[in-house]
């Protein structure tokens, strides 16, 4: 079984059906901020308690909460005594979120390399949090993304796609309009030089928890049958016909010419999950958190009982921005689309950044 509160479950569409542009609007930043207010939410704490339960209100508020909503009454008193360690010294809380990795590289996903108004929209979301925190503690809050595509080596990303990503995170954090020196960011890159001996402890992670899954571990089997299903869609797969793909992802076609790209895919997910296990315990086991941004909470956007989840997007939005396309329907609601469903959505408009390196749209607008 996977879990609800993990985005990439989403169900791939069964036919490649892909957005049909009518026009074409090529837009300045500035232009492209304004298309992302009407997606902005008002977010405030409860009225009463100390500064620390106010501010670990903002995360129970309905715009925020995301997940389980057991997980932070469960974890009330850790929470707030990580709040107050920065309360007391006078001192901006700290926030680390492990996000921004690279488009995923599903035909049936995404069409573009570099980030897009999905990761904008997400930004400002992440702001409205930190907004929110100081309006009740005036230090405020930082929040450092920790851009996650190092992840990629887990499925064989091209590091070309990688690093078209990451070169393009300036341009929608401009598009954003957030205050950069609340939200930072920071690539994982330097685990590999700042985790003594990280090559070898990676594999040496890789072959503990590859044993402990034949073995039949409880715990890994669990997590194996939580994730696995949902990795599958993350497989590197632009090298396959997205008709062919959907297909392969429909497991009610027999076909007998899906079996091998089923295969390719099985066994890329099978393989990532234990070098993406493994790359996590490293940071945990390490303390390259704690050394990086001492004593910081860590926020997440897949719910985990040890974190703080917030809404990348909005309330009805199911889909991780970098796994699909940001689309403004005709009310001003911003979605996450698949590309192989867009087709359905009828004639589009094709949103551009001006002078933006990659030729496919960072937006699309549902055509009036």
């Amino acid at each position: 079984m996977t879990s609800p509160y993990i985005y990439v479950n989403a169900a791939l569409p069964r036919r490649f059906d892909p957005p049909v542009v009518a026009s074409r609007l090529d837009l300045d930043a500035a232009a492209l901020n304004a298309l992302l207010l009407s997606n902005d939410a008002p977010i405030a704490a409860e009225a009463s308690g100390t500064v620390a339960e106010r501010i670990l209100s903002i995360f129970e508020h309905p715009e925020v909460l995301f997940g389980d909503p057991s997980f932070i009454p469960a974890n009330r008193t850790a929470w707030l005594e990580r709040l107050d360690y920065f309360i007391a010294r006078d001192e901006p809380i700290q926030f680390v979120s492990m996000a921004f990795p690279y488009k995923v590289p599903n035909p049936l996903k995404n069409e573009r390399a570099a980030p897009d108004l999905g990761e904008a929209l997400m930004l400002r979301r992440f702001q409205a949090v930190l907004d929110a925190i100081a309006a009740v503690y005036p230090p405020g809050g930082v929040l450092t993304i920790l851009e996650e595509g190092i992840l990629g080596r887990c499925q064989g990303v091209d590091p070309r796609r990688i690093a078209a990503y990451r070169a393009g995170i300036d341009n929608v954090v401009r598009v954003s309009g957030v205050d950069p020196e609340r939200v930072t960011f920071h690539s994982l890159d330097d685990m590999v030089t700042e985790i003594p001996n990280f090559e070898a402890r990676w594999i040496h992670e890789q072959e503990r928890l590859r044993e402990l899954w034949q073995q039949g571990d409880p715990a890994i089997r669990a997590a194996y049958d939580t994730t696995t299903a949902a990795s599958r869609t993350s497989v590197p797969t632009l090298d396959y016909d997205p008709d062919v793909l959907a297909a392969a992802y429909d497991r009610d076609q027999t076909d007998s010419a899906l079996r091998y790209p089923r295969d390719f895919i099985d066994k890329v997910a099978h393989r990532q999950f234990f070098a993406y296990r493994a790359l996590l315990a490293l940071r945990d086991s390490t303390g390259y958190l704690h050394d990086l941004r001492p004593y910081a909470l860590k926020l997440t956007v897949s719910p985990k009982p040890e974190n703080l989840a917030v809404l990348p997007v909005n309330t009805w939005s199911r889909i991780l921005p970098y796994h699909g396309i940001p689309v403004r329907d005709g009310d001003g609601r911003w979605s996450i689309i698949y590309r192989a469903a867009m087709g359905s959505l009828g004639p589009l408009e094709a949103l551009h950044l001006s002078g933006d390196p990659d030729p496919a749209p960072i937006g699309y607008r549902i055509s009036e």
